[in-house]
Parts: C-alpha cells; sequence; structure tokens
C-alpha cells in the first residue's frame, strides 16, 4: 500500500478476479458508483481509482478488473500490484466455484512470503432458483483461505456488497501503518466515475474517480512492480 507524498493519504490496490460472466465488473461498477451496469464479456482489463471515505478518514482506492483469469494465464502481475484481492463467483455454476477455489490456491502460491488480505464473494444470490452452490460451499473455501465471505446481489445493490469492501479496505489500512511506504509510479488516469454518499462508504467531493479502459496487452506495459519478498519484473500482459 502507498502514501501519497502530497497529502500522506493511503492508498490501496485491489485486484478483482473470477471467472468470466460471474459479475466482476458489475460488483466494481456498483461498489464505486451505486450504479449497476450490469454484466459484459470483455477483452480489457478496467483501472478505477476512486477516493473515498472509510471510518471518517478518506482513503485512495484503485481496482483492477482483470477480464480474464483462466489458469493458464493466470494475471500474475495484477496479483503482486494488488494490496487487496477480491475472488468472485456466481452461486448458479458450480464450474465458478471450483475456478474460485483453484485462482485462491494460485494467490497464495504467488504470494506465499507475503500473504494479502482476501475477500470471497458469492454473487447472484437474487438467482435462489438457479442456485448450484450452497452458502455453507463458499463459507467452507472461505475458513480454509483465511478470508472473509459474503453472498452478495449486485443486481439487487445488496448492503453486504459495502460491508465487505469496508471490512477489506479496513484490513488493508491496518496493514498499512504496519508497512513502510512503497513507491510506485502511478499512471495518469482519465475519464470520470461519479458516486454519491449513500451507505457506509462516501467519495469525497473534492476528489472524482477516475477510469481508464486497458487492453491486457498495455494495461502494464513499462510498468515495473516491486514485489514485497524483493523480486522485481516488468510487466506484461
Amino acid at each position: 500500500m502507498k502514501t501519497e507524498d502530497k497529502n500522506n493519504m493511503p492508498k490501496v490496490r485491489i485486484a478483482v478476479i473470477g471467472k468470466s460472466n460471474v459479475g466482476k465488473s458489475a460488483l466494481t461498477v456498483r461498489y464505486l458508483t451505486r450504479r449497476y451496469i450490469g454484466e459484459y464479456r470483455s477483452n480489457t482489463d478496467l483501472l478505477y481509482r476512486q477516493t473515498l471515505t472509510i471510518n471518517n478518514a478518506p482513503i485512495e482506492v484503485e481496482v483492477v478488473d482483470v477480464c480474464s483469469c483462466d489458469l493458464a494465464r493466470f494475471p500474475e502481475e495484477p496479483i503482486f500490484w494488488a494490496d487487496a484481492c477480491v475472488v468472485v463467483y456466481d452461486i448458479t455454476s458450480k464450474k465458478s466455484l471450483t475456478h474460485a477455489t483453484e485462482l485462491m490456491q494460485k494467490v497464495h502460491q504467488l504470494r506465499s512470503q507475503h500473504q494479502i488480505p482476501m475477500l470471497l464473494l458469492g454473487n447472484k444470490a437474487d438467482l435462489e432458483h438457479l442456485r448450484e452452490v450452497e452458502e455453507i460451499e463458499g463459507r467452507t473455501l472461505a475458513v480454509q483461505h483465511g478470508c472473509q465471505f459474503y453472498e452478495v446481489s449486485v443486481a439487487e445493490n445488496s448492503s453486504l456488497i459495502y460491508s465487505a469492501f469496508d471490512v477489506l479496505l479496513s484490513e488493508c489500512r491496518s496493514v498499512l501503518s504496519t508497512q513502510k511506504t512503497r513507491k510506485f509510479s502511478v499512471s495518469k488516469m482519465i475519464g470520470t466515475l461519479i458516486g454519491n454518499n449513500n451507505g457506509k462508504v462516501t467519495t469525497n467531493a473534492n476528489q472524482g474517480g477516475t477510469v481508464v479502459v486497458c487492453h491486457k496487452s498495455d494495461l502494464y506495459k513499462s510498468r515495473v512492480l516491486k514485489r514485497r519478498h524483493n523480486f522485481t519484473a516488468t510487466a506484461s500482459l
């Protein structure tokens, strides 16, 4: 996690991963803007930036919505870049839970020397009649990996979405207080995300959010990422 030199504002980077069509993009936009865009398939990764207020204190959040999480092309760069990871599955798809399980195992392997906070979310809780994954299965997986678990409905604006991210960001803030500042050069963002003041997490009125749409070949190009265990790599997808 990084502290801004200018205003000493903590910064947290989150990677959102999961099988295609589980609702990663819809989840991210719902959390940051309170809007529902529906799920769509894309060949681009999306990088969001937003200043939020958690427990009456501002925090800058960057979120990478990773479009493809095929294990054969596992997005290692976003995982090493991130301070926390949100793993999403679809309660109407048993395959998506299996995929989430494999992703979580891979994250633990990659960050074995310095584990990062993780959050497991079972999306589409509004489709109970199509359920293939029981809640206990998701909860058991979360316990096995020592992370928080929630079933949510992005389509219905479940309040648990905000609670889940609150918990994750609070955990990251705690880690930040015990870590040295990590130095990164942050790419300039374009576009605007509009939030409002509903809910526990609110947007800072003096600093709007931004979003940049990136092709996988360009998202991490020319960016040097420093792993916490003294490994340096030039990111390229």
